[in-house]
């Protein structure tokens, strides 16, 4: 079981009371106090498991466990949140992608329990084939590991999420019609086109690569293959371009 843990708390006596229980049960503490620390300290030292605290004075911890489920060797480690008002619980779960809510308040002895049991959990797990990318529908927002995070605009993200969720499927124009542009297709061809290319160009050349199009099927995100994965079939009807 892994024991490398990453505490971020702004009240900082609490931080250091949390930091010297951990370290008592044998775990390797890094602490943080704000966002761009616990961001630097996940990428340094890949912990385990997080244990975040959920308002850092002016900021919330969100963007950081928006990284967190961007990086490739972290997306899998247990984001454990800690807020002083139960009524958050569901703005915590719903904005940081948590694993699990706690009140702070709790005895040390229970939040220990809940670390290890989602440690357990999460390394009794088989691997999981995941994007290389994390959509956060809160900020209309796009995150891939080492880039910048790519904020579109409502109906720019419509599309992109529409076609992640349907991929590797082609999803038809009526459909993103009805879906993204609120209206039938009559006339509106060249509206999904100019929508597509400002949206490719927003996602910048690699990622807006990915999405094509194929004639009398509409559109797709085309996640690119794993190393040695076998191609999909492909069609010889028309070019996707």
């Amino acid at each position: 079981m892994g024991n490398t843990i990453l505490i971020t708390e702004d009240e900082k006596s609490y931080l250091r009371s949390l930091s010297q229980y951990f370290k008592l049960l044998g775990f390797t503490v890094h602490s943080a106090t704000n966002c761009k620390d616990t961001i630097r300290l996940a990428a340094e030292h890949l912990p385990d498991c997080f244990l975040l605290d959920y308002n850092l004075g002016d900021e919330t911890v969100a963007p950081a466990c928006l990284f967190i489920r961007s990086h490739s060797q972290l997306r899998s480690a247990p984001i454990i949140v800690l807020s002083g008002a139960h009524e958050m619980a569901e703005e915590c779960y719903n904005n940081c992608n948590a694993d699990l809510f706690l009140e702070k308040g709790k005895p040390f002895t229970e939040v220990g329990a809940a670390v290890k049991r989602q440690i357990r959990r999460m390394t009794a797990q088989p691997p999981v084939k995941l994007s290389d990318i994390v959509i956060c529908e809160e900020r209309l927002s796009v995150l891939r590991e080492g880039y910048s995070e790519i904020l579109l605009s409502a109906e720019q993200f419509k599309l992109f999420l529409l076609l992640f969720r349907k991929s590797p499927k082609f999803v038809s124009e009526d459909e993103i019609c009805a879906a993204v542009l609120n209206s039938d297709c009559a006339g509106k061809r060249e509206a999904i086109n100019m929508l597509v290319y400002r949206l490719r160009s927003r996602l910048g050349l690699q990622l807006g690569k990915r999405i094509k199009s194929m004639k009398r099927l509409g559109w797709a995100y085309v996640q690119p293959r794993v190393r040695g994965e076998a191609p999909p079939n492909s069609s010889s009807e028309t070019a996707i371009q």
